[in-house]
């Protein structure tokens, strides 16, 4: 078990390398360094440095463009949680002189609305159960690591989603507030275009949902029934 593990890799090359020292930012654009569309901040929890670079190897493979940083240790986790500002955590269960459980509400308490994930070799299922309903995203069995692009993919999809919402739900009670002030032209139009921007969204997250996940077979790691 390591005490904390920095990765790196060039834009654009094979395999994420090593980098010692705490803090190292690690840049790993998915596919083409000039192809387009958002870099995800990612902050990664974890003490092995495998399993750190298999997750990231695996979402390079895949296509997604992110930015990643490594850290094992809680000082580290609660200083790269407010300097590096994450869109999503993949976080280890089991740390040395830590925990996911512990991250999971330190993460609660300072950004919920950041999707949080575990990637854990064991976890049972009361376990991940109990860390569904304090808020965590979805989970990942190590042993089955090929669903975890597609967890990731959505975790970032979903929290976009909320977030438009909640900036179309505000540009509503912006509008509503100039009607309170006698600008009622103005606040018209804006509440009108926002309302219907607002159910527009509101339709396509709804559509965008899937329906829930089948209970899975223990170990498949495909909903929070594990092993």
């Amino acid at each position: 078990m390591s005490a904390e593990h920095q990765r790196h890799n060039e834009p654009g090359s094979v395999r994420p390398q090593a980098a010692a020292g705490p803090g190292r930012v690690s840049t790993l654009p998915g596919g083409q360094p000039d192809s387009a569309g958002p870099t995800a901040r990612i902050l990664i929890l974890e003490d092995e440095a495998w399993d750190a670079e298999l997750a990231q190897r695996l979402l390079t493979d895949a296509g997604l463009r992110f930015t990643a940083v490594v850290v094992a240790t809680r000082d580290s986790f609660e200083e790269q949680l407010a300097a590096f500002r994450p869109d999503l955590i993949l976080s280890d269960f089991h740390l040395p002189g830590f925990s996911g459980d512990s991250a999971l509400e330190i993460a609660q308490e300072r950004c919920p609305q950041i999707p949080f994930i575990f990637w854990s070799g064991v976890l049972g299922d009361e376990a991940a159960v109990d860390l569904i309903k304090k808020g965590a995203t979805d989970y990942v069995l190590k042993d089955r690591p090929a669903r975890l692009p597609a967890a990731i993919q959505r975790a970032l999809a979903e929290a976009a989603q909320r977030a438009r919402l909640a900036h179309l739900e505000d540009q509503l009670l912006q509008a509503q507030r100039l009607a309170s002030l006698g600008q009622l032209a103005a606040a018209e139009q804006a509440v009108s275009r926002t309302r219907q921007m607002l159910a527009d969204a509101r339709r396509q997250a709804a559509a965008a949902d899937p329906p829930p996940r089948p209970r899975s077979a223990p170990g498949e790691g495909t909903g929070p029934v594990p092993d």
